[in-house]
């Protein structure tokens, strides 16, 4: 009889053996259980969770009234005798200028010139625009408002010292040497 084993009892004949098995596991009364102390466990006390100090915030800037302001006083700054705008921003930070000239060609054109350079080295970069023959002033108004608006968002200031301003009155009287 070797290699045999006893037969698995199966159905009702397996419930009192389960029964006998589930009792010896079987947890006592709560009565009967002793409460035991908690284990000392080193707790660091909790700070009450503050939020961290904010940074003061910068002043916001109002890039698009600096850049009309700016080029109202351009265009008001022209030329009497030729009508040619000169407007020069200066970066001192980075130490690099940026330059917009409203001229005429040989022919009568008018062209936009943005020219830029660091101070200290002769490089630097052109663009020409060239604008018709007539351009209206409100198209002149919008180029140089977009000039000074991108001059403004990179922390240029304009040059007004060799500006020659005509009857402009901005409310508040500035110098002509001040820079915006």
């Amino acid at each position: 009889m070797q290699g045999r084993s006893v037969p698995y009892a199966k159905g009702p004949a397996m419930r009192p053996v389960l029964r006998s098995v589930a009792s010896t596991f079987a947890v006592p009364p709560a009565a009967t259980v002793v409460a035991r102390p908690a284990p000392k466990i080193d707790v660091v006390p909790v700070k009450e969770h503050s939020p961290a100090a904010k940074k003061p915030r910068k002043p916001r800037i109002d890039h698009k009234a600096i850049a009309q302001e700016q080029a109202r006083l351009l265009h008001a700054s022209s030329h009497p005798a030729t009508g040619w705008i000169t407007a020069l921003w200066e970066n001192e930070e980075k130490q690099r200028r940026y330059q917009v000239d409203l001229c005429q060609d040989l022919f009568g054109e008018w062209l936009l010139i943005h020219s830029w350079w660091r101070k200290s080295t002769p490089f630097g970069g052109r663009k020409k625009a060239y604008l018709g023959f007539s351009p209206s002033a409100e198209e002149i108004n919008a180029l140089l408002y977009d000039a000074a608006l991108r001059r403004s968002k990179h922390r240029y200031r304009l040059y007004v010292e060799d500006l020659k301003l005509q009857e402009v009155d901005f409310g508040a009287k500035r110098h002509a040497t001040q820079k915006i």
